[in-house]
């Protein structure tokens, strides 16, 4: 099972891909927050659309203060498998 089937407790499928990948905040947060949140899920639908490359999506991520994107990417990537490997 992928980390975040474990974490939300079932083999999630959402209509939007960049749902698995996308970031948000509270209603309590700085404007910073606010542009690095709108910046990373940006990012996330460029990569899924390849408007940038994997290297540009993980600089973007890390840029934002996402410390280990290549683990976030990693956790995508096992999610996706997870889903293909249910409908197939």
């Amino acid at each position: 099972m992928s980390e975040i089937a474990q974490r939300v407790g079932f083999i999630w499928n959402p209509d939007d891909p960049l749902d698995l990948l996308s970031v948000s905040i509270d209603g309590i947060c700085t404007p910073y927050e606010y542009q690095g949140m709108l910046a990373i899920n940006q990012a996330g639908r460029d990569w899924l659309e390849s408007k940038i490359t994997t290297e540009q999506y993980l600089e973007i991520l890390y840029g934002w203060g996402i410390v280990n994107p290549v683990e976030l990417l990693k956790e995508f990537s096992n999610h996706v498998d997870l889903i293909l490997g249910c409908v197939n």
